[in-house]
C-alpha cells in the first residue's frame, strides 16, 4: 500500500520555503523595480494556495488507490494455528513446507476453517478431522492443535 500522504512536518516545511521565496521575490521588486505594496498582496497567497492543493491532492490519490483492503479471515485462522505450532517447538521448517505441499491436510485445514465459519456440523466435526489422518503422523500432530484451537475460540 503506497503512502501518498506526506507528514505535516514536509508540508510546513515546504510551505516555509515558498514563504521565503515570495517574500525574498517581493522585495527585490519591491526595492529594484520601486513596484507598490498593493501590487503583491495576491503574490503572498500562493504558498498557502499551493500546499493546500498539494495537500488535497495527495489526499485524492490515496483515497483513489489506497482501497481499503478486505481482511482474509482463512489466512488470519491458518496464522494462528502455525503461531501455536511455532510456540510448541515441536516442528522443523521443513515440516512445515511438507504441510504446505500436502493437498489432503490443506483440504483439512479448510474443512477446520470451516467449522470455525459455521460452527460443528454432521459432515465437518472434530472427530472426522481426527480420522483423516494416523495418530503418530506429522499431519495428525498438527490436526490436534488446529482442534485444539477450534474447541477454544468456540469457548470464547
Amino acid at each position: 500500500m503506497k503512502k501518498f500522504k506526506k507528514p505535516l512536518k514536509f508540508y510546513l516545511i515546504t510551505f516555509a520555503v515558498l514563504t521565503v521565496g515570495v517574500l525574498g521575490y517581493s522585495l527585490y521588486k519591491i526595492i529594484k523595480d520601486s513596484t507598490p505594496v498593493s501590487e503583491l498582496y495576491s503574490l503572498w497567497f500562493l504558498p498557502a494556495i499551493f500546499i493546500l492543493i498539494y495537500y488535497g491532492g495527495d489526499s485524492l490519490l490515496e483515497k483513489i488507490f489506497n482501497k481499503k483492503k478486505r481482511v482474509d479471515y482463512e489466512a488470519e485462522f491458518v496464522d494462528a494455528i502455525a503461531k501455536r505450532m511455532r510456540e510448541s517447538n515441536e516442528f522443523i521448517i521443513e515440516d512445515y513446507r511438507r504441510l504446505q505441499i500436502n493437498d489432503k491436510f490443506q483440504s483439512v485445514l479448510k474443512l477446520g476453517y470451516q467449522i470455525e465459519k459455521n460452527g460443528e456440523t454432521e459432515q465437518n466435526n472434530f472427530e472426522k478431522l481426527e480420522k483423516k489422518f494416523r495418530k503418530n503422523t506429522l499431519e495428525y500432530k498438527a490436526v490436534m492443535y488446529m482442534i485444539e484451537y477450534l474447541k477454544e475460540t468456540k469457548n470464547t
